[in-house]
């Protein structure tokens, strides 16, 4: 695999869509971070809907009946 070969990293070329993806990267971590902070309520609210959801599907998955 060329990926370890010394030097294989520094060789590759760092394009402006790389760059830019990056930036979008940073950008949206921002936003996730300031949500965070001003709605906390909300994602717990999404958290647990979220948990409910896939213990649901992962119990029909796997034969589990419904109570």
């Amino acid at each position: 695999m060329r990926s370890f070969d010394t030097g294989f990293l520094e060789r590759q070329p760092i394009t402006q869509n790389l760059l830019q993806t990056v930036r979008q990267i940073a950008e949206f971590k921002g936003k996730q971070d300031l949500f965070k902070e001003q709605s906390p309520q909300v994602l717990e609210t999404l958290r647990q809907a979220a948990i409910i959801q896939s213990t649901e599907s992962s119990n029909r998955l796997e034969g589990v009946p419904r109570i």
